[in-house]
């Protein structure tokens, strides 16, 4: 998915998927933040994510989602979300 963390900033985005309460409750769990669990989340449901960055702290967070996994009891609440 490209730019699965949404486009802030942007005249067309809806919705702003980082402050989904599902994600944030997930992420307060896991003590990572809402995109490194939306981005990890799309990883464990068999999904490529090509997240866009230009900043440096930024890209160090994504990278961070590759050697932890949401347990199951979580990952079933993102199917709570209504699309």
């Amino acid at each position: 998915a490209y730019s699965p963390l949404g486009s802030p900033g942007t005249p067309w985005l809806k919705s702003n998927v980082l402050k989904n309460p599902v994600l944030t409750m997930v992420a307060e769990k896991l003590g990572k933040t809402p995109a490194q669990v939306a981005l990890r989340w799309g990883l464990q449901s068999g999904q490529s994510v090509l997240p866009k960055s230009t900043t440096e702290a930024r890209i160090k967070e994504n990278f961070d989602i590759l050697d932890w996994s949401i347990p199951d009891d979580l990952f079933s609440k993102f199917s709570e979300i209504e699309q």
